[in-house]
């Protein structure tokens, strides 16, 4: 198995995962099981340095306290260091992930992803069933929640893989929600949250200019091609591939959230597995529709 070392040779950041934050860290927590929407979002109930600092810190729920001390954090940081929690949500159910249960996964990879679809559906660019759907509105139900009750610090910036079943399920999760007026729900569309690159059809880009017309609200990175001149029909990225894209893609994010310290990343399995291997987090698989935070430290190297 390729190995990969990290932060690579011309990295500007190192990033690493605050631990003992978050359940899902922990190494005996079950990824098959665990129900974030159960388990307060999985932050650990505990005190923190900081709670001497805030004000009526015993009437303050864990989310507050834990608010508090990510500010607190980044107020008395090192010149070059700062911490972001990062909402990492998967698309909901697609209609290529019911074409590969209903074939297996080994005749999915072997042949059917290569298709443009089958006798049942269209799956390149997949779009949500409406099972999916229905999850991207569960996400939603979890956040109006968390918001009111648990007082899970809304994002400060959002961001979307270009491809359709994020867009959708990013737009279903946190459009309508009551927000800070001081961040709105004003996605930013990035190429490099796409899924893991090539062969499959579900993983080519549709057309920029279809995401300008259904996604209006939406802002795509400048410079995104009208076609997807980077997916190729015969090769696949490596995972090793794949967790350097994203570290240099947290990098492009620490760079234009400076002041942003809870950033909302709607993306894939792959794109996940693959954040979570550039800061050094455990495996941690979602299932469509599923979301973990991470708290992550980001020290800037050069530059």
């Amino acid at each position: 198995m390729a190995t990969i070392t990290l932060p690579p040779p011309n990295a500007n950041y190192q990033f690493s995962i605050l631990t003992n934050i978050f359940k899902q860290g922990l190494p005996n927590t079950d990824a098959d099981t665990f129900d974030y929407a159960k388990e307060n979002f999985g932050l650990i109930h505990q005190s923190y340095p900081s709670d001497a600092t805030l004000e009526n810190a015993e009437d303050k729920t864990q989310w507050q306290r834990f608010e508090h001390y990510i500010r607190d954090l980044n107020k008395n940081a090192e010149d070059g260091i700062v911490y972001k929690i990062l909402y990492l949500g998967r698309h909901g159910q697609g209609y290529h992930n019911v074409a590969e249960s209903r074939y297996g996964t080994a005749l999915w990879d072997s042949y059917w992803a290569k298709q443009e679809g089958d006798e049942h559906a269209h799956w390149a660019d997949a779009h949500l069933t409406p099972i999916g759907e229905q999850q991207a509105l569960d996400v939603n139900a979890f956040w109006t929640s968390a918001l009111t009750h648990a007082k899970v610090p809304a994002p400060e910036k959002y961001y979307t893989s270009p491809f359709y079943r994020c867009l959708q399920t990013s737009w279903l999760s946190f459009h309508n929600l009551s927000l800070p007026a001081s961040s709105p729900f004003a996605p930013i569309v990035k190429e490099l949250l796409r899924e893991t690159n090539g062969v499959h059809t579900c993983d080519r880009r549709g057309a920029s200019s279809i995401i300008r017309s259904d996604f209006p609200s939406y802002t795509l990175e400048p410079g995104l091609p009208e076609t997807d001149v980077s997916w190729t029909p015969d090769h696949r990225e490596k995972p090793t591939e794949h967790i350097l894209r994203e570290h240099w893609c947290l990098e492009e994010i620490w760079t234009e959230s400076k002041d942003k310290q809870f950033l909302s990343i709607t993306a894939h399995s792959g794109t996940i597995a693959a954040v979570l291997g550039a800061v050094g987090h455990r495996r941690f698989a979602l299932p469509t529709g599923g979301v973990i935070p991470i708290a992550v430290k980001g020290e800037r190297l050069r530059g």
